[in-house]
């Protein structure tokens, strides 16, 4: 039994708060009359604190919102996986002073360059890098989109509620 588990039933509070030699049908029934909007208030109260300690056990893990994901949209299968985004390490280019050449050369270009082994590095640009490019996938099984409860938009909010803050690019792919 909990503090939160009230009974508002016929049975339960106005009896038992009510005197006993006042405890006929018309004044209990005036009572469950009395208690009706109060039990209706707490029907949404316990509604909402159900809600509430509901998004308090999901977090920006992995785990969580991969857990959050597949209770909404496939709860009995539960395909919808999350991955790291690709990563690909910067290369930095020195000033001649550095003494630390660095070949660079176009990635179509690898492979027929007239420099000694190893190739050329390929230049990345800034949004192919980790940091400013994907940094999770949310991987969504195709047979998933086919559900009837399945709505891209409520996909994006759910990732957007508990993704972290400091991990605003991803991307979701149908498999």
């Amino acid at each position: 039994m909990s503090v939160f588990d009230i009974d508002f039933s016929s049975a339960g509070l106005p009896k038992y708060v009510s005197p006993v030699r006042l405890r006929q049908s018309k004044m209990l029934a005036w009572l469950q009359a009395l208690v009706s909007p109060v039990n209706y208030l707490y029907g949404l109260f316990v509604a909402n604190r159900t809600s509430n300690l509901y998004d308090l056990s999901h977090n920006g893990q992995v785990c969580y919102l991969q857990a959050a994901l597949n209770d909404v949209f496939d709860n009995t299968s539960r395909r919808i996986v999350i991955t790291d985004g690709i990563y690909v390490d910067p290369d930095f280019i020195y000033e001649v002073i550095e003494d630390k050449p660095l070949y660079i050369d176009m990635v179509s270009e690898i492979g027929t360059s007239v420099i000694p082994s190893p190739d050329p590095v390929p230049l990345y640009t800034s949004t192919e890098t980790y940091w400013l490019g994907v940094q999770f996938i949310v991987n969504v099984p195709h047979a998933v989109t086919a559900l009837p409860g399945y709505d891209v938009y409520r996909l994006h909010a759910i990732v957007d509620k508990y993704r972290l803050a400091s991990k605003n690019n991803y991307s979701i792919v149908i498999v």
